[in-house]
């Protein structure tokens, strides 16, 4: 690994202002996929500007409006573990315990989860040509291609697959991401926090050079909301899932759909919300019966590879299986 300066701000403030005095610096929390990147000589930064000791930043708490802030420094094993979590969003929590090992969950936070790169395989090793790295085209879809983890949607450019375990489970809740530079705090929906493939673009977010994420905002939950997530992957533990899929809906007095949310992972290049679905399941009592017509909705517009179109139907045995658990509790 190349050598580097390590920076430690005492506020996400100074942070930003760290990120921005150098060309070429990294932000620094968990380090779970950063320092893996530098030891793969993917991405070789002069400065790590490190979230360590930013106070606030790890903190769960309940806001005077209801809403609940994630500290972007918070570990998945917090999350699995918050009382708040567990009250309040108890799938984010289901989602944050499932991820990783034991060990990566006690040190990978939130904004590390959301914020690290593909696992295509063409990416994480240099000797590869690599749309992403700079590269002319994407090897994933080339004759030949190892494709089995690759994107269903949005794969024309680029054919990987966001590995974040939580946002799909964010997603559906109608997160907010807050954005820090040197001077200013904003909030980002949580869709609009994605960036589409480009050459040279290695991010799939927006963040621009001196921006960190500072936490995750979630609006206060309406009990009458059924929330479910599902995730299918290999083994059971230590893995990436290879679908995964949260979907969110309130319901009127007579059990119908008034409003839903569905979002899938591993599918796509970002995060994908699934509208269509979102749409099909609106009007209408969610049954085993619904849950087939919706997944079908969700998946009419994939453009699997070759070596994907078993995620197709895989996805939607992941949706059918997050509304059956929305579907058995509030």
């Amino acid at each position: 690994m190349k050598a580097f300066q390590f920076v430690r701000p005492r506020s996400s403030t100074e942070a930003a202002q760290g990120l921005a005095d150098s060309a070429d610096a990294r932000v620094h929390s968990g380090g779970c996929d950063l320092l893996d990147r530098m030891k793969e000589r993917i991405e070789e930064p002069a400065v790590l500007v490190s979230l360590c000791d930013a106070e606030g930043l790890g903190d769960v708490r309940i806001e005077e409006d209801g809403s609940i802030w994630i500290g972007a420094r918070v570990t998945l094993a917090q999350l699995a573990e918050s009382d708040v979590v567990r009250r309040f969003l108890p799938t984010l929590g289901e989602a944050a315990g499932l991820a990783a090992s034991p060990q990566l969950r006690h040190r990978a936070t939130i904004a590390g989860n959301l914020a690290q790169h593909t696992r295509c395989g063409y990416y994480r090793v240099k000797s590869f040509p690599c749309l992403k790295r700079g590269g002319d085209s994407c090897p994933v879809r080339a004759d030949g291609g190892v494709q089995d983890t690759a994107g269903i949607f949005g794969n024309a450019a680029c054919a990987s697959a966001h590995p974040s375990s939580l946002a799909p489970v964010l997603g559906s809740l109608d997160a907010e991401i807050a954005i820090r530079d040197a001077k200013t705090l904003r909030f980002v929906a949580f869709a609009d926090f994605w960036a589409a493939p480009a050459k040279g673009r290695a991010s799939d977010t927006i963040l621009k050079s001196g921006e960190v994420i500072e936490a995750v905002r979630l609006p206060a939950r309406d009990a009458k909301q059924h929330v479910g997530f599902a995730e299918i992957r290999q083994k059971k533990a230590f893995d990436w899932a290879l679908v995964s899929c949260a979907v969110r809906y309130e319901t009127d007095a007579e059990g119908r759909v008034t409003q839903a949310r569905a979002w899938l992972g591993s599918v796509a290049p970002a995060p994908y919300r699934a509208t269509k679905a979102e749409a099909a399941l609106v009007g209408k009592a969610v049954t085993d019966e619904v849950a087939v017509k919706v997944g079908d909705a969700a998946l009419a517009d994939a453009t699997p590879l070759a070596g994907t179109t078993y995620k197709v139907q895989l996805a939607k045995v992941a949706l059918k299986r997050a509304l059956a658990a929305a579907r058995e509790k509030a």
